[in-house]
């Protein structure tokens, strides 16, 4: 066999073995889940973090005259995402022609088997996307691809059709096309709002290059991509529009963030006080310096550094300055994680982490052994584990700005070389 044959067999398998391992992940998260959609079980009331989602909820099932309407305005519930919205306008709107066609009785769960089948593709083009950008370690997307927090947390939210729009934005980059890379941050603003961080990213590259063409194109290219499928939402319907985007904008999950961290385990013995999650006076300020650090290490550095990893510190630096630090937030750091760091066993440990306080929040608290050295400082073991996975994300930004520095990584991903 030739060494261009060898290659390509090669090639074929480690492709075949990443789908694999990314179906075995959509597998999990759904045999997970199977007890919440038994009605006698009750599993939604005795765990509701298990069973909380919102995919599939309100009534999917639309008339092809209703297509239009929920295609422009945030589906057919009417809630959700203007992308997403256009998304389970067509599911419904083929599950209600292939009811009348087959004469099926189709109930709600059809609908959400429907939308897990489409955000297990997207997981399975993530993967594909990571693997793109890892260049010869394609080792790394096989790692990612068995993510246990996919599997926790992944597919209860629309989280991840952000997460691959935000990966095609940076590959789009790399590979040298920053229109591409706005169209995709455009589309990736449609679901959520993290995506924008890329243009961020772009423009910190920009300001490195003192070359203003790349961001100019990404940004146009943003507005225009994000102006098609909202356009016509915020015209028709510009009240309702206005919640759905302060209600993906806004942080309201109630979940730990620094700041509240800091209060309930910190100030009490110090006193020192850095404000609530909900009035901290300083977490725009903190924002704001947080974006010149990352200004300056991208200036600073003598290597040219990656999109990837300004993009990681950029999101994360965003996630400890938040005021929450919900489990969802993780899934948008998976892969950027690992194509900046490339270190199996620190991701695999920070994974463990992060399990261990899905596990505070979802079991009850007398499920967790009591101990009696923490109590005494008023601690519980989610107030434990929500301080390491801070220490943990610190030491990952921490890391990546040393490796900025020392110029790793940055050639393996291949940006230097393209850009």
């Amino acid at each position: 066999m030739s060494l261009e044959g060898a290659r390509n067999r090669s090639g074929g398998n480690a492709g075949l073995m990443l789908l694999g391992l990314g179906l075995y992940t959509v597998m999990m998260a759904y045999l997970l889940r199977i007890p919440c959609r038994v009605p006698d079980w009750n599993m939604a009331q005795q765990v509701p973090e298990l069973c909380a989602t919102v995919i599939g909820t309100g009534d999917l099932s639309v008339r092809s005259s209703d297509v239009a309407g929920g295609f422009f305005t945030g589906g057919p519930t009417g809630d959700q995402p203007v992308l997403v919205g256009m998304i389970t306008t067509i599911i419904g709107w083929f599950a209600s022609n292939l009811t009348s066609l087959l004469g099926l009785d189709v109930g709600q769960g059809f609908y959400l088997d429907l939308s897990l089948i489409l955000l297990a593709l997207v997981w399975l083009a993530i993967v594909g996307v990571v693997s793109s950008l890892s260049g010869n370690r394609r080792s790394d997307a096989l790692v990612m691809a068995l993510a246990p927090v996919i599997v926790l947390v992944g597919f209860q939210s629309w989280d991840l059709w952000a997460v691959l729009f935000m990966m095609l934005a940076l590959l789009g980059y790399v590979r040298g096309n920053p229109a591409l890379a706005g169209i995709m941050v455009g589309f990736g603003a449609s679901v959520a709002f993290f995506p924008v961080v890329v243009l961020l990213a772009i423009l910190i590259m920009a300001a490195r290059h003192r070359f203003l063409k790349d961001i100019l194109s990404a940004f146009i290219w943003a507005v225009v991509a994000w102006a098609l499928i909202n356009g016509t939402y915020m015209v028709t319907a510009w009240d309702r529009w206005r919640v759905q985007f302060g209600d993906m904008v806004r942080s309201d999950t109630e979940q730990p963030s620094l700041w509240n961290v800091w209060s309930s385990t910190v100030e009490p013995r110090t006193g020192v006080s850095l404000g609530t999650g909900a009035d901290g006076q300083y977490v725009l300020l903190s924002m704001i310096l947080a974006l010149v650090f990352v200004l300056l290490i991208a200036l600073l550095s003598k290597r040219e550094p990656s999109a990837v990893q300004i993009t990681f510190l950029l999101l994360a630096l965003y996630i400890l300055l938040a005021k929450e630090y919900s489990l969802t937030y993780v899934v948008w750091l998976v892969p950027l994680v690992i194509l900046c760091r490339r270190n199996w066993i620190e991701f695999g440990l920070w994974q463990v982490v992060e399990v261990l306080y899905w596990a505070t929040v979802v079991l009850p608290a007398s499920a967790w052994p009591t101990l009696p050295w923490v109590e005494e400082f008023g601690w519980s073991a989610q107030d434990i584990l929500a301080v390491v996975r801070y220490v943990f994300l610190i030491y990952l930004v921490v890391a990546v700005v040393v490796d900025m520095f020392r110029g790793r990584k940055a050639a393996a991903l291949g940006a230097s070389a393209v850009q």
